[in-house]
């Protein structure tokens, strides 16, 4: 179990040392601070876990207490690369009620699953700790489903790195659910696969996001129309829609 640990650990640390140089070398440090934080951030955790991963019970401590500052990081970062491509349409109420509409509707899904299928054979504040994570999960899940369908929607394919950004978030966290469903459908029986599939799923992520870095920025044009102007033709066709209804 050990040998599992320190792999997990070990793994992750080398590709976030490559993921911070090639964050300097691309001086890309200052265009997205927040994930430079956090990838900062992560390194230094999952070597001070690692350092500590020969005591099981201080393993937990620590992993578990370092857990939420990831948390902060990780939803600033994703905040951070979202607003670099739609900070202008945020101001615009259908695109507000659609995407907080969707984070709610989640956020409902993960506390309804969590009641019905709490993790077995997990003591009360490890099944709360899973079940914030679950929930964080699928959060970060429906943000990247609704970013892809926003850039198939809208034809934006200019974003290149805070598209990567947000698609190893997306990974991470959807191959990562499948950790937690393990944990809550047969308990320990599975452990090595439960506490395996998230760290598989954030190697996943590193890895999406050292081959994006290790490529050349794309400059590619923009959208043929932004997403105002979609939206006044959007609502030219609900208005005749409504004076057609209006005149059967």
């Amino acid at each position: 179990m050990r040998v599992l640990i320190i792999l997990s650990l070990a793994i992750p640390i080398m590709l976030q040392i490559g993921i911070a140089f090639l964050l300097l070398w691309r001086k890309l440090q200052m265009r997205f601070p927040w994930f430079f934080a956090y990838i900062l951030y992560a390194l230094i955790e999952a070597i001070i876990r690692l350092t500590v991963s020969g005591s099981q019970n201080v393993y937990l401590i620590v992993y578990w207490s370092t857990a939420v500052p990831g948390i902060v990081f990780t939803v600033l970062a994703l905040r951070e690369s979202f607003l670099a491509i739609f900070l202008p349409e945020t101001s615009l109420r259908w695109f507000r009620w659609i995407f907080w509409g969707c984070i709610t509707v989640s956020v409902a899904f993960a506390v309804w699953q969590a009641w019905a299928l709490p993790p077995k054979q997990a003591r009360r504040l490890i099944a709360v700790i899973l079940n914030l994570q679950f929930g964080l999960d699928m959060v970060i899940s429906t943000f990247g489903l609704l970013y892809a369908g926003a850039v198939g929607l809208f034809g934006i394919l200019e974003h290149q790195r805070p598209t990567a950004i947000i698609l190893g978030f997306t990974a991470n966290s959807s191959i990562a659910l499948f950790g937690w469903i393990t944990r809550s459908v047969f308990g320990t029986k599975f452990r090595v696969l439960s506490e395996w599939i998230p760290a598989l799923a954030y190697i996943v992520a590193e890895v999406i996001w050292t081959r994006d870095l290790l490529c050349n920025e794309r400059t590619l044009p923009g959208p043929r129309q932004t997403l105002q102007q979609m939206s006044e033709a959007m609502d030219r066709y609900i208005r005749i829609l409504h004076r057609y209804l209006g005149s059967e």
